[in-house]
């Protein structure tokens, strides 16, 4: 979670729920005032765990 950008389109990996949420862009200025480190890669932010994340990739619009 060190390179996790919260303005960025991506998913994030709750550990604690064991589950991948969409990201909200909406989220991000709650994110950076209320997340705090939890544990080496692992971040405590409204009530989960997140421990991942990955950037959603646009498509290509033929689907290729």
């Amino acid at each position: 979670m060190d390179t996790f950008d919260p303005d960025m389109p991506c998913r994030v990996r709750d550990g604690l729920n064991d589950q991948i949420i969409e990201w909200s862009l909406q989220w991000a200025s709650m994110y950076r005032e209320h997340a705090s480190k939890w544990d080496e890669g692992v971040i405590s932010w409204d009530g989960l765990l997140l421990d991942g994340w990955a950037p959603i990739v646009p498509s290509h619009p033929c689907g290729h």
